[in-house]
């Protein structure tokens, strides 16, 4: 097999980091990149202690802020690339577990984190 014909059967997905559950552990300051319709995004978490365990997942393309999703906590929706996803765990120093949301979960809607854009 050529370079050529293994690259036609290289199966590329969006989130090569979701696990086989289906969540997604973005761990306290590292960056992860997703390719979303030809384009490239980073996602990073914070999470801070006071005055609750609460993160934040700022997501970005080109350098630029396209959503951040401030004090983040079980149960609230954020929108990455365009899929929802619901806040599983906050983790204090280690990680915000995401999970993917229900169809039709969007952020803004009872609950949920609307800080971000709809670019995401």
């Amino acid at each position: 097999m050529t370079r050529e014909t293994m690259n036609d059967h290289v199966h590329h997905v969006k989130y090569p980091f979701e696990g086989d559950d289906g969540r997604w552990a973005v761990r306290y300051h590292i960056p992860y990149q997703v390719e979303h319709e030809g384009q490239s995004y980073g996602v990073v978490a914070s999470i801070y202690a006071q005055p609750e365990v609460h993160g934040n997942i700022l997501v970005t393309r080109g350098g630029e802020t396209i959503a951040q999703y401030d004090d983040l906590t079980p149960g609230d929706v954020v929108e990455i690339t365009g899929d929802a996803w619901r806040v599983a765990a906050v983790d204090y120093r280690t990680r915000i577990v995401l999970e993917r949301a229900p169809q039709g979960a969007a952020p803004g809607e009872d609950g949920t984190k609307g800080e971000g854009s709809a670019d995401a």
